[in-house]
């Protein structure tokens, strides 16, 4: 979804590629006059052209965000500012029309005149005002390189029946999905700052077809009220709020995680009181560590154990 958008250039850079490809333009005539007028008319339709359609696949190709999946929506709020990309895309947009529209008002002057130190002085006005139209942008165009970085690194969610694996940091949620998707290749790692979502897959066959199920690894999530949740942790409550078919919230009894089991409790008491319409399935994991004896699904994503009995749990719970 968004791969597809372009690298965005600054103002500078976006310039000087233009003007560069307008030097390698060079129109032949007998006429030597003709030429010359054929030539300039020729470098600045190609110099505007060249503009015109790069600052439009910025803004085209970027997403139209009111239509996107909720989760993206939030998502890019959180990691971008959706308003400030709004402007940035319409500040944009508005130089691309600028640019095209000085042009066309210049355009009859270019083609009527014969007069190459008159077709020379147009050409410089309209690269002047033109350039200045583009600067104007600048800061627009930088936003949108850095908003297009960020969104590449966003992972591909499919509209299937999800799982979202919830817990605190180092319960063992990245092992686990490794754990659950191991046959599966397509397991991929997305980079978000300092810390990472997973995504994979799980398939199971019912009457001779195959269903694919989504499997997803949020950040890290600590106990503490939504409003002092940072990045990251807002990060994890979006894919759980817009995502979850199923949540499976992982513990880790024997605390080497470095989060007292007691806090790891009220956590998932305030998670369920958040996604009350959502079900879950509690799980303890390094059970080769300790066994608290709950009746809780143990498992160890050290040694492997319990874990096809949690896939089979996590199927059998999907829709």
């Amino acid at each position: 979804m968004f791969q597809k958008i372009p690298s965005v250039l600054n103002a500078k850079q976006l310039l000087d590629q233009s003007i560069r490809r307008t030097k390698k333009i060079q129109i032949h005539d007998r006429d030597k006059r003709y030429e010359i007028k054929k030539t300039i008319i020729a470098r600045t339709e190609t110099f505007i052209t060249d503009l015109t359609q790069r600052l439009e696949s910025y803004v085209k190709h970027f997403p139209s965000l009111d239509r996107l999946p909720l989760f993206y929506q939030e998502i890019i709020d959180i990691k971008i500012d959706t308003d400030k990309l709004k402007k940035s895309l319409g500040a944009v947009d508005w130089a691309r029309k600028t640019v095209d529209m000085v042009y066309q008002t210049q355009r009859n002057a270019l083609t009527k005149t014969g007069n190459i130190d008159f077709l020379k002085q147009k050409q410089k006005e309209i690269y002047g005002r033109v350039s200045s139209i583009v600067k104007q942008v600048n800061k627009h165009l930088v936003f949108l390189s850095e908003a297009q970085k960020i969104l590449k690194t966003f992972p591909n969610i499919e509209e299937v029946p999800t799982v979202v694996i919830a817990g605190y940091p180092n319960v063992g949620k990245s092992s686990l999905i490794r754990q659950l998707s191991a046959a599966k290749p397509e397991v991929a790692q997305y980079p978000f700052t300092t810390k990472q979502i997973f995504v994979g897959h799980l398939e199971k066959t019912v009457r001779y077809e195959k269903k694919r199920y989504q499997i997803i690894d949020t950040p890290g999530l600590l106990d503490r009220p939504l409003s002092e949740r940072n990045e990251i942790e807002q990060q994890a409550i979006a894919a759980l709020r817009h995502l979850a078919d199923l949540i499976v919230f992982l513990f880790d009894p024997s605390e080497t995680s470095g989060y007292p089991l007691v806090e790891q409790q009220q956590m998932l008491t305030n998670i369920q009181k958040l996604f009350r319409d959502v079900p879950f399935l509690i799980v303890e994991n390094k059970v080769d560590i300790m066994n608290t004896g709950s009746s809780y699904t143990k498992i160890s994503c050290k040694t492997g154990q319990g874990i096809e009995e949690l896939r089979q749990e996590i199927l059998s719970q999907l829709p």
